[in-house]
């Protein structure tokens, strides 16, 4: 159930489309079938070793925002569109790099080109 809800469910993989597309990752994006853990490990073998930082933070990120808004839909009857949650994911990777998070640093500075 978790693979489903952060990884391969039509809503994550949207998310993760979006992300991932604007960074020109988008062929990383995740299959209907997807587990999440073996497209985590089978994704990042694909980039260069200075990037896998930056992946390992953007997928840290988005799963854990997905995570927020299943829990919100569940426990508050309220949601996002893949295209809010993907604006949060991008505006919190924004935060946490003013914040000293530099890994993340690609996805903020493609998203503005």
């Amino acid at each position: 159930m978790t693979d489903h809800l952060l990884c391969s469910c039509v809503f994550a993989r949207e998310v993760w489309h979006r992300l991932l597309h604007v960074v020109g990752w988008q062929s990383l994006t995740p299959d209907h079938n997807a587990m999440l853990g073996d497209w985590w490990q089978l994704a990042r073998i694909g980039l260069p070793g200075e990037l896998r930082r930056a992946f390992d933070s953007a997928v840290l990120l988005a799963t854990w925002n997905l995570w927020k808004e299943r829990n919100h839909r569940t426990f508050d009857g309220v949601s996002k569109t893949p295209l809010q949650l993907f604006h949060l994911i991008v505006d919190e990777a924004d935060a946490r790099i003013t914040a000293g998070l530099t890994s993340l640093v690609l996805l903020v500075a493609a998203r503005a080109s």
